[in-house]
């Protein structure tokens, strides 16, 4: 259905891509968002076939509410992303893989969450026109546009650190990090899409072993115990907030799945940090 679908639009699944387990057309909702705290915060719904979004989203940091519905799809995960001044979602679906670094700019998203559960991420919006997508991994993938309209200037959300990605093929971790809380994710590089999901190694695997895995023929289950939180794709200079839950103590890796212009997912050429927790 996209030309796109051989790499940027599957590849932009990231878990989802790689099986691990996790926890139809554009929407003219007219849903208007709601004051929480210090930020506004809107509502995204996703089913097998739809994902709705208000029509208007207010500028600055934003509280995105992912909701989802139980179904035959068994996860969802979403990107959001800031359409250049006259492109339009069509020349991004229907274009080539250089579309997806040329004509948007990527602003996040959530890992994969399982049908029936919510997340919230916090994104950094300005003006626009805007649309998500819905399981890149997929053979179809909902969409819903909508028009970042300018507004106040919500306070920027507290986090536990920072995490960068980037420059180059490395993810950033401070020292104190313990998985928990919410996290402010940064991408630091100039050219590059990076993501940033933790997942949970099963007994006795290795960062390695994850890489041997992914660059394999897919024969056998992922070395990984689930996801537990991740921010989605982030544009060059961008940043995103989410909070994180480890599952249980362990050792767990922050990994980036997203591919690079060459079509080299990133986890390829060495993007995995190791933590251990508990």
């Amino acid at each position: 259905m996209f030309k796109t679908r051989s790499r940027a639009l599957a590849a932009l699944a990231g878990l989802a891509l790689v099986g691990a387990p996790a926890l139809a057309g554009c929407s003219d909702e007219d849903t208007t968002a709601e004051a929480s705290g210090d930020r506004p915060v809107v509502t995204f719904t996703a089913t097998d076939t739809t994902l709705t979004a208000p029509a208007e989203v207010p500028s600055g940091f934003v509280d995105i509410n992912l909701q989802t519905e139980p179904g035959d799809v068994d996860v969802h995960h979403i990107f959001v992303a800031r359409l250049d001044d006259g492109v339009t979602v069509d020349d991004i679906l229907n274009g080539d893989d250089e579309a997806f670094f040329t004509k948007l700019t990527l602003k996040g998203g959530n890992g994969s969450i399982a049908a029936g559960e919510d997340v919230t991420m916090t994104l950094d919006l300005e003006p626009g026109n805007y649309f998500a997508l819905d399981n890149p991994q997929n053979e179809n993938s909902p969409t819903a546009s909508f028009t970042v309209v300018d507004s106040g200037s919500p306070r920027r959300p507290e986090a536990e650190g920072v995490i960068t990605m980037g420059p180059g093929m490395v993810i950033n971790v401070p020292e104190d990090f313990d998985g928990t809380g919410t996290w402010e994710f940064v991408n630091e590089d100039t050219e590059e899409v990076h993501e940033a999901a933790l997942v949970k190694l099963t007994a006795g695997a290795t960062s390695d072993d994850l890489v041997e895995w992914f660059g394999g023929d897919h024969q056998t289950p992922p070395p990984i115990n689930g996801e537990f939180g991740s921010i989605g794709a982030l544009g060059p200079g961008q940043r995103a907030w989410i909070t994180i839950e480890p599952g249980g103590p362990g050792d767990y890796v922050l990994v980036c799945f997203v591919p690079g212009r060459d079509g080299i997912p990133h986890v390829m050429k060495g993007m995995v940090t190791p933590v251990t927790i508990g």
